[in-house]
């Protein structure tokens, strides 16, 4: 049955109807000359990877330029398959184009009958510079 939720498509996948993609401004957070940074947007971006029933989705639009810094995330479960989001964000305004894209709210799962097995929003200490392990959502 977890085969009829997922379906590949152009930079991620679409799981129940919601889009999970990876993104990212296509510079691959490469500094210019000097090491001069070429701009926030380089340094956000996010990914999604598939592997066996777990489909986990990061996201960092957290830069070292901002502060107020907080990773947020949940995961949901329909039938043997779970989906695991965590995101690296600021509060602050972004003077910068997000370079990737953003999970489906919470709210998107629930309507599709999925069960939420955690959620949770918390300080994140500097940048994100750190990134986490394949499995980020704690249970």
């Amino acid at each position: 049955m977890t085969g009829n939720l997922i379906k590949k498509v152009p930079g991620g996948y679409q799981v129940d109807g919601l889009n999970l993609l990876r993104a990212n401004c296509g510079c691959g957070g490469l500094t210019g000359p000097g090491g001069a940074g070429v701009g926030d947007c380089c340094l956000t971006y996010s990914t999604v990877k598939h592997e066996d029933h777990i489909i986990a989705f990061f996201a960092k639009a957290a830069t070292l330029n901002t502060r107020n810094n907080y990773e947020w995330g949940y995961r949901v479960k329909k039938d043997d398959l779970e989906i695991d989001v965590l995101v690296y964000d600021t509060r602050d305004p972004k003077t910068f184009t997000f370079g990737g894209q953003y999970p489906p709210p919470i709210s998107a799962w629930q309507e599709r009958g999925w069960e939420v097995l955690s959620q949770f929003e918390r300080p994140l200490a500097g940048s994100g510079k750190q990134l986490p392990d394949k499995r980020q959502c704690p249970r």
